[in-house]
This record gives C-alpha cells, structure tokens and sequence, in this order.
C-alpha cells in the first residue's frame, strides 16, 4: 500500500493491501492457528509446533504464560507443551494471536490514534473475558479475542494508513464533522466495514463476525464484547464518569453482580490489562490504559518464564532442562499424557535445554523397511523432508542406531556411513541420533543437530541428548502399559 497516495481507494483494495502487502505474517499465524483449530486428532502439540518455530514468541508465550492473570497459582511452566496442558488449547492460541497483533502494530508509525486503538483493543478484551468467566461462558477466550479484534480495521488503518490517516486524523478535529461523516469523506466507507473485511478474509471468529453484523442477535456473548469496548473507551474520561457508571451497572446486570462489586471487578481487570499490555511487548499501550490510581505496569516485577532464547540458536540451558523433564514426569501423571504430547515435550527439551538447533522424531514405517520424519522443532521443515528406505547395498547409520538401539553421536570421521541421499536433507555436518524404543523393540528415531548455526557438539550435548532420549522411551514404556 502505497504511503503517499492520497486518491480514494475501494474497500476491497484497502482489505487486499493489508492483507498481502502489510500484515501478511499475522494473516499467516491466523491461518496456521486455524488450521490446528480444525485438527481434531492432536491440536495440543500441533499448536506447540506452530509457536515453537518461532523464538521469540516461545519466550513471549511463556512469559505471559507464567503472569499472574493466567497462572494465579504461580505453577511454573517452562514449555510451550506444558503451557497448552495447563492453560489449555483456547488461551494459548488467543496468545498466539495477541502476540501477532501486537507485534503487526507496534512496528508501524507511532500515531497517537494506533497507540490508543491498541490499548482499548487490550483493555476491552480483558474486561471481556472475564466477565465470560464470572458468567461460566463456555469459550472465555473466544470472547477475548473477539473483543480484541472488535476494531481492527482501526488498528490496521492508524497504522498503516499513511496521508488518508493523517487527514481523517485532521478532519475529526473539525467539530462540523462527526467520526462517521470523517471516515465517508476520506474513505468512502467506515472503519467498521473495514473491520468486517478483514475478519470475513482471514476468517478470524465466528463470534467476531456475528457481533459485527448485528449485535443484538450475538445476544448476551455479542453484548458483552461491545459493552466491555465501550467501558474501555468511557473509562479514558475517568472511572468516575457517568457512561462509565452506567456501563458497570450493565455488566454488572450481565454477571448477575451488585454495581459495586462489579467496579472492583472492572478496576482490577484495568490494571490486570496494563500488566498484560506490557507482558505482550505494546508497553506505550499499557501506560495509556486508564487504571485507577497511580499504578503503572513497568513498576511491576517482571514475570518469570522468559527461558526461550530470542535468537534462533537456542544456548544450552541445565536448568531448563531439568524443568523439563520435571514436567515430562508430571504429563504422565495426569491424564492428559499422549504420544504426541511426549514426544513435543522431549522434543523442546533437546531443542530448547540442550541448546539443539533442529530437532525431529522419525517413525518406523509398517513394514520397517523405511523412516518418515512426523515432526520436528527449530528452523526450517526438516521433518517433512526426512524419508529414506534402507538400502541393503549401503551404509546408513540411522539404520544401523535402530538395529544397535543406543544413541550416537555421528561426527565427521563417521560420515562415510551417512548416504548422499541424507546428507541432501540434512546437511554434511555432525549430528546425533538415538532410538525410540517400546519394550525394547526400536520404532523410530530422534534426531537433531547444529546445522543451521554451524555450532559445533561437544559431549555435554550428547550427554543432554542422551537423556531425554532414555526419558522419553522410559515414558512412551509407560504409557504403552498403560493402554493394556
């Protein structure tokens, strides 16, 4: 989208423009989160794999994982895995997508208009989803999210919007126009339509969408997402204003609350908005959040939880990895525990612990002839290129680790024994295998190495490997015990 151009534009063109040319990343993230939304068979660790492939949202979600308004009974979570167990599916994918949204906003220009745009947006969404708690909604974060992007179109046009920003910017301050007739005469159109495009096009919450068309038939659900964006909005002229007073006696009539017990409700989830606005990264949002009294969030002690490096070359972490399997030890205690979720949880271990670039588990085919890659961590899609079928002619240590079923450590003077076929995937460096085991019966292999770093291994990293490698075939025993 051009920055300069000061020519009316259609409605579709703006929706278009946005989607491709200004927030393709958060339309990409919506469209991953969906697409795990609609896996019924393992969302958990399918959506552990979608925020893993990026570091910086690992330590982000695990730090908002870790504050207080999530985790009130400081259980501290130090895996993403272990994250989507305790906080569940719903609050960690609406993490995921606050995140993004953030992240698409805070790099823009820093007008006035988007700073406080993104910190209503914040502000209602908290408000909102607890109030769907105190009123048992089944979906709290379904609600949360759809408060989130109640205006979007806002969000996206205050920040992306160039001169067409700057004039409707100039144009609200004429009191001959009113917001509406501002938006027609710069845009064409109002910013509400471009919320509904955007909403319609990344296909984002079908609460979102009902609540945008017509918020009456949303009923009490739709009610309290404009409810909570009003009181976000009225409480910028204070907390003693009379909208805002009205406003909490109507969600206090929604939770079924006295309108006292509802303000101290609403003042604490202001400041529990603050909090949340900085632990997501939009802190010039969270100083602008109306909080009663003096209280300002970068006062606050920070939220433990941030173990995930920033960069894409996790460093090795003992504590971590003790943490980790800690709460390997704790999955298969409950009744959550699965494959799939063990196998996640060793995974970040290696990767995120042992300081291991790529990590992945391969599975046996049927007919015990071949490997295919099922999933993996770190950079790139190793896991789905990873497929080779055993060559009786050739050597081919991954083959050779299965018949011996004990882990290696495959360094230079080995790689005569890798064939060319996967050194074409994995590279021609070091790296390390070892066996997933069933009663001793091998079933597939792990795998992971330094590659896209070109970090060296040492012995301490075999060693770290090594463990998780016996941790996890000890749990996967279990569990196949278990089922019988």
């Amino acid at each position: 989208m051009s920055r300069d151009s000061s020519e009316k534009k259609s409605l579709q063109a703006w929706v278009r423009d946005i989607r491709d040319r200004e927030m393709p990343i958060f339309g990409h993230t919506v469209q991953q989160v969906v697409n795990v939304a609609e896996d019924q068979e393992a969302p958990a660790s399918r959506l552990a794999r979608v925020i893993l492939q990026d570091a910086s949202m690992t330590a982000r979600v695990l730090k908002v994982a870790n504050s207080p308004y999530y985790n009130p009974r400081r259980q501290r979570i130090s895996t993403v895995s272990r994250a989507v167990v305790i906080l569940g599916f719903d609050t960690v994918r609406a993490m995921c997508l606050t995140i993004t949204l953030v992240d698409s906003f805070v790099q823009g220009e820093p007008r006035e208009q988007l700073i406080r745009e993104l910190a209503r947006a914040i502000h209602a969404a908290v408000q909102a989803r607890t109030v769907a708690l105190e009123r048992g909604d089944d979906s709290p974060e379904e609600v949360f999210v759809a408060t989130l992007l109640y205006h979007l179109g806002d969000l996206a046009f205050w920040c992306f919007g160039g001169n067409h920003a700057q004039r409707l910017a100039e144009l609200r301050k004429d009191p001959a126009y009113s917001d509406e007739e501002a938006e027609q005469e710069v845009l064409g159109f109002r910013l509400q339509q471009l919320t509904v495009g955007l909403a319609a096009e990344w296909k984002l919450n079908e609460l979102l969408t009902n609540t945008l068309k017509d918020p009456r038939r949303a009923g009490s659900r739709g009610r309290n997402v404009t409810l909570s964006y009003r009181l976000a909005v009225a409480a910028e002229k204070g907390w003693n204003d009379p909208e805002v007073r009205d406003l909490q006696k109507q969600l206090g009539e929604l939770m079924d609350q006295a309108p006292e017990q509802a303000l101290e409700l609403l003042h604490g989830n202001a400041k529990e908005a603050a909090r949340i606005a900085h632990y997501y990264g939009a802190n010039t949002a969270a100083r602008t959040i109306p909080v009663p009294g003096s209280w300002q969030p970068d006062e606050e002690q920070e939220s433990e939880g941030e173990d995930a490096a920033g960069t894409a070359a996790p460093e090795p972490d003992g504590m971590l990895q003790l943490r980790v399997l800690r709460e390997l030890a704790m999955l298969l205690e409950s009744d959550k525990a699965d494959f799939n979720l063990v196998m996640e949880l060793v995974l970040e271990g290696m990767h995120r612990g042992v300081g291991l670039d790529r990590t992945l588990f391969a599975l046996l085919t049927p007919d015990r002839r071949g490997l295919r890659g099922k999933y993996g961590v770190g950079r790139g899609n190793l896991a789905d290129r990873f497929q080779f079928v055993a060559d009786p002619a050739e050597k081919n240590v991954l083959f050779q680790v299965l018949e011996g079923q004990e882990p290696a450590w495959v360094g230079t003077d080995r790689l005569s024994e890798v064939p060319a076929s996967v050194q074409a995937v994995v590279g021609e460096t070091p790296f390390l295998l070892g066996p997933i085991l069933v009663n001793q019966r091998p079933i597939g292999l792990f795998y992971a190495d330094r590659t896209p770093s070109r970090r060296p291994l040492d012995e301490e990293d075999f060693e770290g490997f090594k463990h998780f490698v016996q941790q996890a075939n000890l749990a996967i025993t279990h569990l196949s015990g278990r089922g019988k």
